[in-house]
């Protein structure tokens, strides 16, 4: 019979889709918490995703998207945010379904999505 936490490393991957955008605290959080319960963890950076949707978008319009600190309308700045969370739910049910494979098992993964209550009013979710 496995130990509690080899039994958590195998039911639990935990992922943290990070951006440029994203800060060294919830970065820290993401991994303390995995280490606590003893999740399998990755750390992965999304920019370069986020970067081919918004070059596809540029070679469809000719325009290119800015953040508002960069300049951008709060059109654009709410497509760039709405950009990445659609990246992350996309990755982590591409991740939920290929992770045993790369284990070497057979099966999927269950998505269970973190977000919170400012993400959820301003239409994130």
């Amino acid at each position: 019979l496995p130990s509690a936490e080899e039994l958590a490393r195998l039911l639990f991957q935990t992922v943290y889709l990070g951006s440029e955008n994203s800060s060294a605290a919830t970065r820290s959080r993401s991994s303390a918490l995995a280490a606590e319960i003893g999740a399998s963890h990755l750390d992965v950076r999304i920019d370069t995703v986020v970067a081919a949707v918004v070059a596809f978008f540029t070679s469809v319009t000719m325009k290119t998207p800015k953040f508002k600190v960069d300049g951008g309308s709060n059109v654009e700045n709410l497509a760039l945010q709405n950009i990445q969370a659609r990246i992350r739910m996309v990755l982590s049910f591409v991740l939920a379904q290929l992770m045993p494979w790369v284990r070497g098992r057979g099966g999927f993964l269950l998505v269970l999505g973190s977000a919170n209550v400012d993400e959820g009013l301003r239409g994130y979710m």
